[in-house]
């Protein structure tokens, strides 16, 4: 074989296999991907301060305390029990996880208890027990302790609702800079279909007036 044949042979071959291996962007595209491509939500935020947690807050300042706390709903749920109490036949709890941080930023809070805050809504089968402007206001009833984020162990996909809550009569300290995690229930009847609510607390103004308590909305809790 003559030595030009040889030659148009070896080129031949290096153009075939540059055309199998379809090029640089082609093979790119087809390597798998490492890292954050590979899976952005493999890693979930984790909510680090009461600032990180979306939505809205209020400031409510329990009876008999001189320093208020900012509370934050984070989540809601509609459950037959909460914490070690089941609901009452006929009846579920509106469970709404919070998050509560002191007033002011350079001080902590002592002996604090959600048993003061109250649900309200607009309900479509009884009349209001409380408030006078056509709205309910329900009593919380159970309410847990107050939990560090850490022992929560939560992130963006809510494990706070799994967390082994206990009910408290006793008050929660919440240090200085600190958020904490807490959970209240109120109990409603099965047959209630309101789907609008929001949560309310006292204030150093409004310690019984319902009506002038400070609300933010939450979220209407999903029926299984």
């Amino acid at each position: 074989m003559s030595t030009r044949m040889l030659a148009a042979l070896a080129v031949g071959s290096l153009v075939l296999v540059a055309g199998c291996s379809g090029g640089g962007g082609d093979a790119k595209s087809d390597a798998p991907t490492t890292g954050a491509e590979s899976s952005p939500t493999a890693s979930q935020p984790r909510y680090t301060k009461f600032a990180d947690f979306p939505g809205k807050d209020f400031v409510t300042t329990e009876p008999g305390l001189r320093l208020g706390v900012r509370v934050k709903p984070v989540d809601t749920s509609w459950t037959p029990q909460l914490v070690g109490k089941p609901a009452d036949a006929g009846k579920h709890y509106v469970a709404v996880y919070v998050a509560v941080t002191g007033e002011l930023p350079d001080r902590g809070v002592e002996n604090v208890k959600l048993q003061y805050l109250r649900l309200k809504f607009k309900s479509t089968e009884r009349p209001c027990e409380f408030g006078e402007s056509g709205y309910c206001y329900t009593e919380a009833f159970p309410s847990s302790g107050l939990a560090a984020l850490d022992d929560v162990q939560q992130d963006a996909s809510g494990k706070w609702r799994n967390y082994s809550w206990s009910e408290t009569l006793l008050g929660s300290n919440v240090e200085q800079g600190a958020t904490k995690i807490g959970v209240v229930g109120f109990s409603l009847p099965d047959t209630e279909k309101a789907t609008s609510f929001e949560l309310c607390g006292p204030t150093k103004e409004a310690q019984v007036d319902t009506d002038e308590f400070p609300c933010v909305p939450i979220k209407t809790p999903r029926r299984s």
